[in-house]
């Protein structure tokens, strides 16, 4: 059976605006970066949900975005403690419970914002959103400034009170390419790579150490990019695309590709991932979530101290090289 010509433009004309729709669709259920005026028009709405990232379920009782879900990166089971390392990533199970537990299902696109003002709490949204993308989400997407954010717009709905959500239906496809283990960082060490370790800087020279943390210092041949440096003046706010680029850069990470992020126990790094994978498009990244807690434990594995620091014991024995004892 024959057709006409125009018959055939006219299905090649709507084939090529429904290729449009999907990828238009398909860029917009994917951004990871989203501001206050976007989510406004999704709060609400089927399909979406606000995963509302809070310190205090009564501050959140008080003031929250409208139809937003509570939840605490700590309490609400986002991360345990496993083999005496804090803020491990629980099993995928685990995890798939948590997010039913939220009224999260495949279908949603889930809209992360976090209450506080500062790096760690930046951090912990860039956690739950690496969660979403190891189990193999991809409608997911951080609010540019969080809460904070939301409300500058002073004619914007706010809620109050807590409503207890109806259980989600999700199902994992993990993704596993994202997540590092001590045999990757291992192969990353002889330059194959980049470590980057975005913790701050005193921790990485050695000078100061934190729990976890069991030695002082950082993997060998790892670059430190703090997270302070991907934010704007300590707030939620995150580095213009340009700048980010130029931080980088300014840190020689010339190649974009096999980068292991880590710091103490994965949650500072969660940020360190999230800007190079997802905001730069750096392919090829991973993060190494054990990071420190877990690498220090094992003297075997390379640390160095970039910072030497004359110990107690050396000054006790007069070995004091900063000594303005008079020479003989």
């Amino acid at each position: 059976m024959k057709l006409h010509k125009g018959k055939l433009l006219l299905m090649f004309q709507k084939y090529l605006i429904l290729i449009f729709i999907l990828f238009f669709n398909s860029k917009v259920y994917s951004e990871p970066l989203v501001n206050s005026d976007w989510v406004e028009d999704k709060i609400c709405k089927k399909g979406y949900i606000v995963l509302e990232l809070n310190r205090s379920k009564n501050n959140y009782q008080i003031s929250h975005i409208p139809c937003s879900v509570y939840t605490n990166f700590y309490d609400s089971g986002w991360r345990v403690s496993r083999n005496d390392i804090p803020l491990a990533m629980p099993g995928v199970e685990h995890l798939v419970e948590v997010i039913k537990n939220h009224g999260i299902s495949n279908s949603h696109h889930v809209i992360i914002s976090a209450s506080g003002t500062g790096k760690y709490d930046a951090a912990e949204a860039a956690a739950i959103y690496f969660t979403f993308k190891y189990l193999g989400h991809e409608k997911v997407s951080i609010l540019d400034g969080g809460f904070k954010e939301w409300k500058k717009k002073w004619d914007r709905d706010l809620e109050t009170g807590f409503k207890k959500v109806n259980k989600g239906n999700f199902k994992a496809y993990v993704n596993k390419n994202i997540l590092a283990n001590k045999s990757d960082v291992l192969k990353l060490i002889d330059k194959k790579g980049y470590l980057i370790d975005a913790r701050s800087t005193d921790m990485y020279l050695g000078i100061n150490m934190s729990f976890p943390a069991l030695r002082n210092g950082t993997i060998s041949n790892s670059v430190n990019v703090p997270n302070e440096w991907l934010l704007k003046n300590d707030t939620l706010y995150f580095q213009d695309k340009e700048k980010l680029e130029l931080i980088y850069n300014y840190s020689g990470i010339k190649k974009k590709e096999g980068i292991i992020s880590f710091c103490n126990a994965g949650l500072e790094s969660a940020l360190s991932w999230f800007v190079m994978s997802e905001l730069l498009n750096f392919p090829n990244n991973k993060l190494y979530e054990a990071s420190i807690a877990e690498w220090s434990k094992n003297e075997n594995l390379p640390m160095e101290q970039r910072f030497e620091i004359l110990d107690q014991k050396s000054y006790l024995n007069g070995d004091d090289g900063f000594s303005m004892k008079p020479s003989n």
